[in-house]
């Protein structure tokens, strides 16, 4: 009995490097998957495209005739001039009046502004609002930028220098 619980013992330890070298494997392929992802993204940004997910405030998602490799039509970003003056609002507010994001929020809310889904504005959202390169027409995928998109421009870059200052 003794030699079997041996054989046993030894197949066990076997069966655990296996499954360490296939999880190590799995787990390098996953690496190149996500910087393959992360470069294309990038690449569609710095070209200038929206490179998908959640649109910001103040833009629609909009069908353009644009197709992936994989025939889907993609989207890309159009102002929605109903949002993007709440947007104004909220950047003149912070730059010109000097409020805060909180007191922004509140005072949205106060006067009848409300966010896409039709709830209460939220300070971290006026804050996420007021970081995003996206109002002065640039589009952004972690380290990746575009160059001005003209008609994307919702705020002056200007103003949105002063508002990061």
């Amino acid at each position: 009995m003794r030699p079997l619980r041996l054989c046993v013992s030894q197949n066990n330890h076997v069966d655990k490097l296996l499954n360490y070298i296939r999880f190590w494997q799995a787990d390098g392929e996953s690496e190149k998957i996500s910087i393959r992802t992360k470069t294309a993204h990038g690449q569609l940004v710095e070209s200038g495209h929206f490179r998908g997910g959640h649109n910001p405030f103040g833009y629609d998602a909009v069908k353009m005739g644009r197709t992936n490799k994989r025939k889907y039509e993609l989207y890309d970003l159009k102002v929605n001039d109903a949002e993007a003056e709440v947007v104004k609002i909220i950047f003149d507010k912070y730059t010109n009046e000097k409020h805060g994001a909180h007191s922004i929020a509140t005072w949205l809310n106060k006067n009848g502004y409300h966010t896409r889904e039709g709830k209460n504005w939220h300070p971290a959202t006026i804050c996420g609002i007021l970081k995003n390169p996206t109002y002065i027409g640039v589009l952004r995928s972690g380290e990746s930028r575009s160059d001005v998109i003209p008609e994307l421009q919702i705020i002056s870059p200007e103003q949105f220098e002063k508002t990061q200052a």
